[in-house]
C-alpha cells in the first residue's frame, strides 16, 4: 500500500471515529474549552448549536489572522464536523457564501447536519482530498483550515490546489501541526501515525517553503499555540497572499 493510500485510511477511520464519538478521549484537546482557549468569541459559541462545539479540536484560530469581510467566498480545506465552517458562515454573512470540503465521509455528513442545525443557508459541503479540489479556478476569496493540511502527504499538491482557486488578492489562514525543531526523535518518520499529525509533519521553515513554492507571496508563520499531539509537534498559525 503506498503512502497516500495508507494516510488517507487512517485519516478516515479515525475521523469517522471521531464523528460517531465526540467525547472519547483521542489524546488531543478538544471540545468547547478548547475553542475558547483558542480565542474563539463568546459570541460565536452562543450563536451555534452547543453540540458542534463538542468537536471542536482546533489546532489554532484562523479567525484571528485576518479579516473575513461580508459576501466572501470561503472553502474550508478539511472542513470536519464543520466548527470553522459554521463561524465563517456567520462572518461573511448571508451575502457570502462558506464551502466545507472534507475526505471522511461521515464528517461530511456531521458539517451538513451541524449547518442546518445552525440555521445557516450559505453553507455547502463537499466530499473530496484536498489535493484534487472539484472546484474552478480563482473561485473563492479566503481558504482556511484547521489541522488538516498536515493529514496529508503531498502538501505540495495542497497549496498548489489552494494558489489555483483562490481569487488574485486572495487570502491563505490556516493553523496546523508543525514538528518541533529542538526535538530530535525519529517518530516523525513513522508511517503508522499520519492520522495523529506525527507521521509527515514538517518543521516551520520546510512548510514555509513549500508555501512558497507554490507562488504564495508574504508567507509567514504567525505564531505557536498550545496545541501539541505528541513530544515532537506544536500547533502553529500560517497566513499568506496570492498577488494580484
Amino acid at each position: 500500500m503506498n503512502t497516500t493510500s495508507s494516510a488517507s485510511q487512517q485519516v478516515i477511520a479515525l475521523y469517522t471515529d471521531l464523528a460517531l464519538h465526540p467525547h472519547k478521549d483521542f489524546g488531543w484537546d478538544k471540545g468547547i474549552e478548547n475553542a475558547r482557549s483558542h480565542g474563539y468569541k463568546e459570541e460565536w459559541i452562543k450563536q451555534l448549536p452547543i453540540e458542534l462545539w463538542d468537536y471542536c479540536a482546533a489546532v489554532g484560530n484562523p479567525f484571528t489572522l485576518g479579516e473575513f469581510p461580508a459576501g466572501s467566498t470561503v472553502l474550508d480545506l478539511g472542513c470536519g464536523a464543520g466548527v470553522d465552517v459554521c463561524v465563517a458562515a456567520l462572518l461573511v454573512g448571508e451575502s457570502g457564501k462558506v464551502i466545507g470540503v472534507d475526505i471522511t465521509p461521515l464528517m461530511v455528513q456531521t458539517a451538513r447536519r451541524h449547518a442546518n442545525d445552525a440555521g445557516l443557508n450559505n453553507v455547502e459541503v463537499v466530499e473530496a482530498g484536498l489535493e484534487a479540489l472539484p472546484f474552478d479556478d480563482e473561485s473563492v476569496d479566503i481558504i482556511i483550515s484547521n489541522g488538516a493540511i498536515n493529514l496529508t502527504p503531498s502538501k505540495e499538491k495542497v497549496f498548489s490546489e489552494a494558489f489555483r482557486v483562490l481569487r488574485a488578492g486572495g487570502k491563505l489562514y490556516f493553523a496546523d501541526m508543525i514538528k518541533r525543531s529542538d526535538v530530535k526523535t525519529s517518530v516523525c518518520s513513522s508511517q503508522d501515525s499520519w492520522a495523529d499529525c506525527v507521521a509527515g509533519t514538517l518543521e516551520e521553515a520546510c512548510l514555509l517553503a513549500q508555501i512558497i513554492g507554490a507562488r504564495f507571496s508574504e508567507a509567514q508563520c504567525v505564531g505557536h499555540t498550545h496545541y501539541t499531539t505528541s513530544a515532537s509537534t506544536i500547533g502553529a498559525t500560517f497566513r499568506a497572499v496570492k498577488k494580484r
